[in-house]
């Protein structure tokens, strides 16, 4: 039961993150429009390599402090903090994000004669923009160390569904992007998009609520 929480988890924070219009988003649409829509997948398999490191390096590293108190309580706070942030601006902006992803596909006109075959590209320009992306690496170490401690909970099990939910969220939105464009369609209609944004912020803060409130156990020993 615990293991499905966690997938469920693990695929909603990171369709949160998906979602929301960025670097990678920006280069989905613009590597669909040469290589078809077998990009949104092949995009977050280079995405993939750069992520797997990031949390076995992290499962590895926490699973060392984790039964520190002030450690889990720490973490708990930063993650908690982070989420709740995070969950504010995107129903904050979810307007914004609308206007940023609508402007993003306008015009957009695949010529399915004119795609190439290769699915290498994708592969490194999904690693290259996931690598160079700070704000990436600034989430996992915060957000995702929250979510990580929250996993080694049951061991490493727990961190390998969080792991599943959250790349299985990336490869169903980013094919749906480009499956979506390469068809000419467009992809998603503003109320739609909109309501996932609003439903996706409220679960952030849902999320964020529950690691702050579990990190209060924690700090009683320094109390």
């Amino acid at each position: 039961m615990e293991e499905l929480l966690l997938l469920s988890i693990g695929f909603g924070v990171g369709l949160s993150g998906a979602i929301a219009p960025g670097p990678l988003f920006t280069a989905t649409i613009k590597d669909t429009l040469k290589y078809g829509p077998l990009t949104g997948p092949m995009m977050c398999i280079g995405h993939l390599f750069v992520e797997v490191s990031i949390i076995i390096g992290l499962a590895l590293g926490v699973s060392y402090v984790i039964n520190i108190p002030i450690v889990r309580a720490l973490i708990g706070v930063v993650g908690g903090v982070g989420l709740l942030y995070l969950g504010y601006q995107m129903i904050k902006e979810r307007k914004k994000f609308e206007s940023i992803s609508e402007e993003s596909i306008k015009n957009i006109d695949v010529n399915t004669r004119e795609l190439k075959n290769d699915l290498l590209p994708p592969i490194k320009t999904g690693f290259v923009f996931t690598i160079l992306n700070p704000a990436m690496f600034i989430w996992w170490f915060t957000i995702g160390n929250g979510l990580i401690m929250r996993g080694l909970a049951i061991g490493f099990m727990g961190v390998f569904m969080l792991f599943i939910g959250h790349w299985f969220a990336d490869v169903s939105w980013y094919t749906f992007l480009s499956v979506s464009l390469s068809k000419g369609k467009k992809f998603i209609s503003k109320k739609v998009y909109e309501v996932i944004l609003l439903a996706c912020g409220i679960f952030l803060l849902y999320l964020g609520t529950t690691f702050l409130y579990g990190s209060l156990p924690y700090f009683s020993s320094y109390i």
